[in-house]
């Protein structure tokens, strides 16, 4: 019971950015001690910051909007989905994350081959009018312009109802130890969960996401099937795939 007030009360603090402790304590029917309890354990967790006379979610390092980062290394993203596509099979039910590499899948499927796909990705949506072949299942909440997704509590709900033969996820940042990150606790969750309800899942990352550190990790390497990525890859990130038997494709 806990453990759940917890949880719902970081989705509750994520998606209004911040709250009073006199909210937190009437949204969630519990003594102002219960309320400090819970908020020294979600600041201790990195979630969530005090403030004076409540919360607010950390605000991490600035993730570029959607649009910005769609445009970065734009060929190179399309060659790592390109190899990701190949791995889904017809009747194939997969998730797709709202990355900016693994949005291009959507675009590289042929038109004519029947999946399910269940997705936060705007974009993914508005493609996948041109996959006849595609059964569209779309998660609701608000859209969420720096990363073109929706989120919110009501996401997750709905995202719990589905199991998955594949799922295609992103990162804001690799670490060396194997850790993906990303930058807001709404993202963190969606992922996680998805990473939990797939049978297998694969990381599709450009060059540029190795080394980099975030609020939060959703999941490691090792959960991966395969890290789909470019030819140069730190020596650290190979050396971890092969001792967890990760498999590592990589375009030119």
């Amino acid at each position: 019971m806990k453990e759940i007030r917890r949880k719902q009360m970081a989705q509750f603090i994520a998606v209004r950015q911040s709250a009073t402790m006199e909210e937190l304590c009437s949204k969630f029917n519990v003594s102002i001690n219960t309320v400090r309890t819970d908020v020294a354990y979600l600041v201790s967790t990195g979630a969530v910051e005090k403030v004076y006379g409540g919360v607010r979610i950390v605000q991490h390092r600035q993730v570029p909007l959607f649009t910005q980062r769609a445009a970065m290394h734009t060929q190179l993203k399309r060659r790592i989905a390109q190899q990701a596509v190949q791995l889904i099979q017809p009747h194939d039910r997969i998730f797709i994350d709202a990355g900016t590499t693994a949005m291009h899948l959507i675009d590289l499927l042929p038109p004519d081959k029947e999946i399910t796909v269940v997705t936060d990705s705007l974009y993914v949506m508005s493609r996948a009018a041109e996959k006849p072949g595609v059964e569209l299942l779309v998660l609701p909440g608000r859209l969420n312009r720096r990363t073109n997704a929706v989120a919110d509590g009501g996401t997750l709900e709905y995202l719990s109802r589905y199991q998955f033969s594949k799922a295609f996820m992103g990162a804001s940042g690799i670490s060396v130890d194997g850790k993906l990150n990303v930058s807001g606790y709404m993202e963190y969750e969606i992922k996680k969960r998805a990473l939990e309800q797939s049978q297998e899942a694969f990381v599709l990352a450009d060059g540029s996401k190795f080394g980099q550190a975030g609020l939060m990790s959703y999941g490691t390497l090792a959960q991966m099937r395969a890290l789909i990525t470019e030819r140069q890859v730190p020596e650290e990130i190979e050396q971890y795939c092969r001792e967890h038997q990760v498999q590592l494709l990589q375009v030119d």
